[in-house]
């Protein structure tokens, strides 16, 4: 099995995406705040017309960086459908996956076909089988659990994480998707790897104990 890492940005009080997920609005409504770390795009709103004065040249470049390292070592991704279908509108013909193949967890049986240079392929098995032939198909290439949160549940939910890097961005969201559970059955030590600040969010590395018996 290939080293298995999840990236996922959060809201400080945990939400991946704002209420309301839709084909309209396929970060929540609203919940575009949420990712907008990740282009150049001048911040906007309560901090008022002068924010890009705030953000230093380092602290862009960090972000940037952080983008750039999710492809360095990735050679394959997995994703949920409802994330594909809602985010395919916003991503379009556009290389997002830079020419890796894409798994979709899904319950609904698709044919594979070609976007933006990637190769879709659906897989009705459920999160194991999907981060089984990611893994394959990425050689010794890591495997990256990009989204959405129900799909980064169950692969935590069943040991299959290596590492986590979380993107924290700086708004209390109030609602919508929470990457982890309000609850659940036992404490889990994270061992951190790396904690850097950036200009638009804080980008937090850590590692996943090995599940007993692997």
């Amino acid at each position: 099995m290939a080293h298995v890492f999840l990236e996922m940005t959060m809201t400080v009080d945990g939400f991946t995406a704002a209420v309301g997920v839709s084909l309209e609005h396929p970060f929540g409504l609203d919940g575009e705040r949420v990712h907008e770390w990740m282009h150049d795009s001048v911040f906007s709103g309560s901090l008022g017309d002068d924010r890009d004065d705030v953000v230093d040249e380092v602290g862009e470049e960090v972000d940037r960086d952080a983008v750039s390292h999710l492809y360095e070592t990735t050679g394959a991704f997995v994703v949920g459908r409802r994330t594909l279908d809602v985010r395919q509108a916003v991503w379009g013909d556009e290389p997002v996956f830079q020419g890796r193949p894409c798994f979709v967890v899904t319950s609904r049986p698709h044919e594979s076909y070609v976007r933006g240079g990637s190769r879709y392929e659906f897989v009705t098995g459920g999160v194991a089988e999907a981060i089984a032939r990611a893994s394959a198909a990425a050689s010794a290439a890591s495997v990256c659990v990009i989204g959405g949160a129900d799909v980064a549940r169950q692969a935590l939910a069943l040991g299959l994480v290596d590492e986590a890097r979380l993107h924290i961005v700086p708004v209390l969201l109030g609602g919508g998707d929470r990457l982890f559970p309000d609850s659940a059955p036992h404490r889990v030590e994270l061992e951190q790897v790396a904690a850097v600040q950036g200009a638009r969010a804080t980008h937090l590395r850590y590692r996943l104990p090995a599940v007993p018996g692997e």
